[in-house]
């Protein structure tokens, strides 16, 4: 297999005029790790990716692990990790990206969460009846680690497996999500209506 591999890394670099790079691609869902086949990535890709996702709404968790080709819009989250948190959901994905031929293979490296306040505070809401409004008791949330930005997002968001559902949330968010779109979600299925993101209210 690795035999095939080099020889179509080679053929890409006479194809493409460049070395093509090998990744490992794989994705499971329930896991914290996951294995798979090497791939040759597009000409354009110089990155391997490799990271977890783990998002709890309410007492349900999804929880999945990838590996691929990192497209080259990537490049600005990797190795950063995205934290998007209400009072009753937690979205946290983290990315890390290597540059050389079957680099992100083994044990998946997720970075330590930071759960100390920051000083910093967001409206706080959560409603999945529709994606029109938003009502919640909790009015604030304390922004922790990272988060030092708010974002109000509303859409249809779905579970693996299961039927999507309308959602408005708004909450604290790391810097590093909002006006980029980099952060992708690969478990739970997300179709934005409408992001709005602004500076986190100092405590």
């Amino acid at each position: 297999m690795r035999t095939l591999l080099t020889a179509a890394v080679l053929l890409c670099a006479l194809i493409a005029g460049v070395n093509c790079l090998l990744c490992e691609k794989c994705f499971s869902v329930g896991t914290t790790t996951c294995s798979g086949i090497y791939r040759l990535c597009p000409a354009d890709v110089t990155r391997c990716v490799q990271g977890l996702e783990n998002a709890t709404i309410w007492n349900k968790n999804s929880l999945t692990a990838f590996k691929d080709c990192g497209t080259p819009s990537i490049r600005t989250s990797c190795g950063k990790s995205l934290s998007f948190r209400t009072s009753v959901s937690v979205v946290r994905i983290s990315r890390t990206c290597c540059n050389s031929d079957y680099c992100n293979g083994g044990d998946i490296q997720v970075p330590v969460v930071d759960e100390s306040p920051n000083g910093y505070k967001c409206r706080n809401c959560f409603w999945d009846k529709s994606a029109d409004a938003c009502t919640s008791e909790e009015k604030e949330i304390l922004c922790i680690g990272k988060e030092k930005e708010c974002v109000a997002l509303s859409g249809t968001l779905a579970f693996p497996g299961e039927a999507a559902k309308d959602y408005n949330v708004s909450g604290c968010v790391t810097k590093n999500y909002c006006g980029k779109r980099s952060f992708n979600l690969h478990g739970l299925q997300l179709k934005y209506y409408d992001v709005e993101c602004s500076a986190a209210i100092k405590v």
